[in-house]
């Protein structure tokens, strides 16, 4: 295994990722990182950078003046406004 350049944990807990792993990750400004597959006894962690426009980032972003409507009820007044266009 090659020794990777190496990073300090800050007392916040933060670290910068060199540049070299961020080139070789396709990771930039903006981008979330993901931690899975933490294996305590091991100390390994699968690391993942998320694009900042994940969906789940989008979530909420748009303004809309219409309130929640359940699935249901909401094809029920589709149903409603197409039965009177078309009858």
């Amino acid at each position: 295994m090659q020794l990777q350049p190496m990073t300090t944990i800050t007392t916040k807990g933060q670290v910068t990722i060199p540049e070299a792993i961020r080139t070789a990750l396709g990771a930039s400004v903006g981008d979330k990182v993901a931690f899975f597959d933490i294996l305590h006894d091991k100390k390994e962690v699968t690391i993942k950078i998320v694009p900042s426009q994940s969906v789940e980032e989008l979530y909420g972003s748009l303004k809309t003046s219409v309130g929640y409507i359940p699935h249901d009820k909401a094809r029920k007044i589709a149903a409603k406004l197409l039965a009177k266009r078309y009858s």
